[in-house]
């Protein structure tokens, strides 16, 4: 620990929540006038307030695990909750061909590095899965382009709910297996009741969140609560059947998708999430991080970070590449698919702690999973601005009868 000496844990659960209000909200405004992502400032919060430099926060803490936790699966149920299920309908064949595309191929890139580094089986698979999923954080971007409907564009939101459930199930097989139940049999009854539980939800909650939307349509305040009780009672019973709790919240994010698109209550959901408890969230990755692990996993494990880095690049274009011949894509709308595809924020993060909680990852993993992340959040909208910039003037250019083809 760095300065570790001149201060003791805050043991004061008022104060340590004080002190994360404090961190949200003063540390992201800096940073995004510095034009660098908020997530950074936050994450570094949380480095100089744990136990690495200055030891005020201790992530351990009750305060600190109980915000985080809560936050962690926020991240992963407005992950669900932002998909946008219309799209995928409208796109669904094409949608799930990419899917498969850029879940596969990251996939196996990834299980062949952590082989290649001398990691198991188990532990491979689960670096393949950190890679595989994607988070729409470029989202915001395309809609102002108003690429939304493009084919390219609803493909690669489409694909989202394929690659982040496929690598949640990944994550729950391998925790699975490192708990010691991992013979054929348990693990062919383990997928079993993950599908049951999985259809119970999506279309258990579905109907009852109608159903209750209906009957308090004038009261948000009851709405907002029951969106939070679902939230927490299907990722309790994801915990329940030895599931993570992030793949129960977001199961509870796509079981009320489509009853929250057009609420009024939805705004509030989003806002409640994004200012309190994701914020804890990020702090608490800066606190189990040290810095100077970090720094010593960049320099002397540094091809183990290359080729993750390197490998999620690489593996994500070339998924795009694979559905180029059948789709009949041009080299614009596959350089914005790669783009949109490429950030790594939710299920990787919540993954990758997963991992390393679970000792499936080593530390230096976990590192090189954070500069993945940051060099994914700085990358990917510069990319994906650049790529929906040219697509729009490709677009302008040609025929008002032979548009790019549009959805619609």
């Amino acid at each position: 620990m760095l300065l570790a000496a001149i201060a003791v844990p805050i043991q004061a659960p008022l104060l340590a929540m004080t002190l994360l209000l404090m961190a949200a909200l003063f540390l992201p405004p800096v940073f995004r006038a510095l034009k660098l992502p908020e997530l950074l400032g936050l994450i570094l919060a949380g480095v100089l307030l744990g136990p690495s430099v200055f030891n005020i926060l201790e992530p351990k803490a009750d305060t600190v695990a109980l915000l985080a936790g809560v936050g962690k699966l926020y991240l992963m149920f407005l992950a669900g909750l932002e998909i946008d299920l219309s799209q995928f309908q409208a796109a669904r064949d094409r949608s799930l061909r990419f899917g498969l595309a850029t879940f596969a191929i990251p996939l196996s890139v990834g299980l062949l590095i952590g082989l290649g580094f001398g990691f198991n089986l188990n532990s491979a698979f689960l670096i393949g899965s950190l890679l595989a999923s994607h988070t729409l954080l470029t989202l915001p971007i395309v809609e102002h382009y108003g690429l939304l409907r493009q084919r390219a564009v609803a493909a690669t939101l489409g694909a989202t709910i394929f690659t982040d459930i496929g690598a949640l199930l990944v994550l729950a097989v391998c925790l699975a297996v490192q708990s010691g139940d991992g013979g054929i049999t348990a693990i062919a009854r383990d997928l079993l009741i993950f599908s049951v539980f999985i259809a119970l939800v999506l279309y258990g909650v579905k109907p009852l969140s109608r159903w209750f939307f209906q009957r308090a349509r004038a009261n948000e305040r009851n709405q907002f609560l029951f969106i939070f009780l679902v939230l927490l009672l299907v990722s309790l019973g994801a915990q329940a059947i030895q599931l993570d709790m992030i793949i129960g919240a977001f199961l509870a994010g796509l079981a009320v998708n489509e009853t929250l698109q057009d609420e009024p209550v939805r705004e509030k959901v989003d806002f409640f999430g994004k200012v309190f408890f994701l914020p804890c969230f990020f702090i608490d990755i800066g606190l189990l991080l040290n810095p100077v692990a970090f720094w010593q996993t960049l320099t002397t494990a540094t091809s183990l970070t290359i080729a993750i880095i390197g490998g999620l690049f690489g593996s994500k274009f070339l998924a795009a590449f694979a559905v180029k011949q059948r789709e009949g894509y041009r080299w614009e709308e596959v350089r914005l698919m790669w783009s949109l595809s490429l950030p790594q924020v939710a299920a990787t993060l919540a993954a990758a702690q997963a991992g390393l909680k679970a000792q499936l990852i080593s530390p230096a993993v976990f590192d090189s999973i954070i500069a993945l992340v940051l060099v994914t959040v700085l990358i990917g909208p510069l990319l994906t601005d650049r790529f929906a910039q040219r697509l729009c003037w490709i677009r302008q250019r040609e025929d008002r009868s032979t548009p790019v083809a549009f959805l619609d």
